[in-house]
C-alpha cells in the first residue's frame, strides 16, 4: 500500500494533538505534514501542502468542514470527517458513503479508515460522493434538491417530489409525484435517516412522505392512501407512531 501524507483541521487543540499522536503511533504509512485550527487556515494549508488525506472536523465555530470542502473546488484530498456527536451532518456523511471517525478516535476505526484511503486516494468515486454530500447538506426546505446515488452517478430530486420509498434489498425504489420512479443504490434505512424530518416508516418495506398522505383507513394496522393513489399497509407496531406523526391521537 502507498505512503500517505495527511493534514488535520480541527478548532480544538487537544483533539488535534491526540489524533496526530495516534496516527504517528499506529499508522507508520501515514505522515501528518500539518495542522490547522480553522477553515481559512485549513484551506491555505491544503493548497500549500497538497496532502493525500485530510482529517476534517465537521463543526468549527462559525465555519464547518463543508465550507472548507467547497473552497477547495472539484478535487479535494481524500476526506475523513471527525466529530464528537451525532448530527444531521453525520447522517448525510453516512448516506454519501464517506469515511468518518467519532471522537475520541478509536485506533481500530482509524486503521479501517486509512486502509480505505489507501485504496481510494483521488478516486473519481470519492469526488462524486463529496459532491453528493455538499448538495445534501443544503436541505432546509422540501423544494431543495437532494442528490440520490444511482447506478451511474447521482440524480437530483426535490424532497417534496418523493411520494414513497420502497425497500428492495440494498436498493430503494423512489416513487415520485409525476408517477415516475427511480432506483437508488442505498438501503431504505439510510433513506429513513436522511429524510426522517419529513417521512415516516409505516412498514419495514415502506417509507412515506407525510405531505403525500391524503387519507388513513382504519384497520389492525390500517392503510394510508397517498397522493398518487397508492394504498400502503401500516404495520401494527408502526400504527401509534403514524398516529402521533399525523396528530391523530
Amino acid at each position: 500500500m502507498p505512503q500517505l501524507t495527511a493534514v488535520i483541521v480541527d478548532d480544538e487543540e487537544r483533539p488535534r494533538q491526540a489524533l496526530a499522536k495516534l496516527v504517528e503511533r499506529t499508522q507508520p504509512q501515514v505522515t501528518v505534514t500539518g495542522m490547522a485550527p480553522n477553515v481559512p487556515e485549513g484551506v491555505e494549508l491544503v493548497r500549500r501542502l497538497a496532502p493525500d488525506v485530510i482529517f476534517l472536523d465537521i463543526e468549527m465555530g462559525e465555519h464547518s468542514g463543508f465550507d472548507l470542502l467547497r473552497s477547495l473546488g472539484e478535487r479535494p484530498p481524500y476526506v475523513i470527517f471527525t466529530t464528537a456527536h451525532e448530527s444531521y451532518a453525520l447522517t448525510a456523511i453516512r448516506f454519501s458513503a464517506l469515511a468518518f471517525l467519532l471522537k475520541p478516535v478509536d485506533k481500530d476505526e482509524l486503521s479501517t479508515a486509512i486502509r480505505k484511503a489507501q485504496q481510494a486516494v483521488h478516486g473519481a468515486n470519492q469526488i462524486g460522493m463529496v459532491e453528493m454530500l455538499l448538495r445534501n447538506m443544503d436541505r432546509s426546505h422540501g423544494e431543495r434538491p437532494l442528490a440520490m446515488p444511482v447506478s451511474d452517478g447521482f440524480q437530483m430530486v426535490n424532497m417534496n417530489e418523493i411520494v414513497l420509498c420502497v425497500s428492495d434489498g440494498n436498493y430503494t425504489t423512489l416513487h415520485l409525484r409525476d408517477n415516475k420512479s427511480m432506483m437508488v443504490s442505498r438501503p431504505i434505512g439510510h433513506l429513513e435517516e436522511l429524510l426522517r424530518e419529513h417521512f415516516i416508516r409505516v412498514h419495514n418495506e415502506h417509507l412515506v412522505n407525510r405531505k403525500h398522505i391524503t387519507r388513513y383507513i382504519r384497520g389492525e394496522g390500517g392503510e394510508v392512501v397517498l397522493s398518487n393513489g397508492m394504498n400502503i399497509a401500516v404495520s401494527r407496531r408502526k400504527k401509534q407512531e403514524l398516529m402521533a406523526a399525523l396528530d391523530l391521537i
